[in-house]
């Protein structure tokens, strides 16, 4: 009988932001392959330096956490599954039913500019903000996030404010019973005009990574590897480093991997009984078999390319709530034939956001049909 491979993982007390929980799921789903011993330390600087040190095999963190510490000398071994990036409002009603001129806490850039584009009337704070603003005491300068998430609770209770929104990860740190409202980008009936606003997540949100020293055999792992997370992963990176560092905190990136089907079935949600299908008539299809409720069923043409397809989103907000730029991509996976659709999104996120930032000069002339102030100057329609 062949020996299972011995690998010691390291972890960090719960950050809220549902790694740990993850790895432990992971090592329990895979213990018939795999004889690991996972070791807790305290803190994550300490953790990178005792895997640095060669007495462990892999450290579990979050892109986060990659990114942001000293990980010289290491390397990505393998990707878990994505969790989900969305964030949640938490609070007794949905954000279209929150009271007029309501107060929320966020402490995301991009998430507040979303929710204000949804409901101008919205007053959106950070904590820090919020608690200068009110003078509220008894609070120490600094907080860690459970210390966050109490506070954010009891204001809420108290009525001081009607929601606040996190991560989903936080959310299950919450001990009391409290409703949350997803800010994704479902839309179960797209083609309805009051329809909720699209909330696409900020960049590198859910990516949870085992890291290793260079030089580990990553083969050993491999089937613990998330090829889509990967995937999408390296898209997403690669748009995001792109941007410049005032667009970083205000853009949302969101790259996913679908199958054909998955999307086809979100279009056939915009068409009706009917032969009525507007965009895409070139892939899909209809067939005379119908479905009990009577409706017609559409089938992928033959004529496309079979297989899953990697999906790109993009927005980017600009300072008043007013004015967004959204793009999305759709591309087969297929021989990494996504790598172009990449590089030409890339390319048309500059230049549209310099087109939109642009002054409009006087017009010479008054084209017919257009009212006389067309040809006044205007300023860029995109402020950040």
């Amino acid at each position: 009988m062949e020996e299972k491979p011995r690998i010691e993982v390291l972890t960090t007390p719960s950050n809220h932001d549902g790694v740990r929980l993850q790895v432990e799921n992971v090592i329990v789903k895979n213990r018939d392959s795999f004889n690991f011993k996972m070791t807790e330390l305290p803190h994550m600087e300490v953790a990178i330096e005792t895997l640095k040190s060669g007495t462990a095999d892999l450290l579990a963190m979050s892109i986060e956490q990659w990114k942001s510490l000293d990980t010289d000398g290491l390397k990505i071994s393998a990707f878990l599954p994505r969790r989900e990036p969305t964030m949640v409002l938490v609070g007794d009603d949905k954000p279209e039913y929150l009271p007029l001129n309501a107060t929320v806490i966020c402490p995301k850039k991009l998430v507040k500019r979303q929710l204000l584009r949804m409901r101008p009337d919205l007053s959106v704070y950070q904590l820090h903000e919020f608690i200068e603003l009110n003078n509220i005491t008894d609070t120490d300068d600094e907080f860690d996030i459970g210390e966050d998430l109490e506070l954010l609770e009891n204001m809420r209770i108290d009525g001081l404010i009607d929601g606040y929104v996190i991560s989903r990860g936080q959310f299950s740190q919450i001990k009391t019973r409290v409703r949350r409202h997803t800010l994704g980008m479902q839309r179960e009936k797209p083609s309805q005009e009051f329809e909720r606003s699209k909330f696409i997540s900020p960049p590198l949100e859910g990516f949870t990574v085992l890291v290793s020293r260079d030089g580990f055999p990553t083969a050993v792992i491999k089937t613990l590897n998330d090829e889509a997370a990967e995937t999408c992963y390296d898209i997403e990176n690669s748009i995001f480093e792109s941007l410049p560092d005032s667009l970083k905190q205000i853009c949302g990136i969101y790259v996913e991997q679908k199958k054909l089907s998955t999307i086809l079935k979100q279009y056939v949600k915009l068409i009706d009984d009917s032969y009525a299908l507007k965009i895409g008539e070139n892939y899909l299809i209809p067939s005379r078999k119908k479905t009990r409720e009577q409706r017609t069923k559409w089938n992928p043409s033959r004529d496309i390319t079979q297989g899953p397809r990697i999906c790109i989103h993009f927005e980017l907000l600009g300072r008043d709530s007013n004015v967004s730029l959204e793009l999305v991509r759709i591309e087969p996976k297929f021989e990494n034939k996504f790598e172009r659709g990449k590089n030409v999104l890339i390319q048309e996120i500059k230049f549209l956001v310099e087109l939109l930032q642009q002054d409009h000069d006087e017009l010479k002339r008054l084209i017919d049909g257009l009212p006389d102030e067309y040809r006044l100057a205007k300023p860029g329609l995109l402020k950040l």
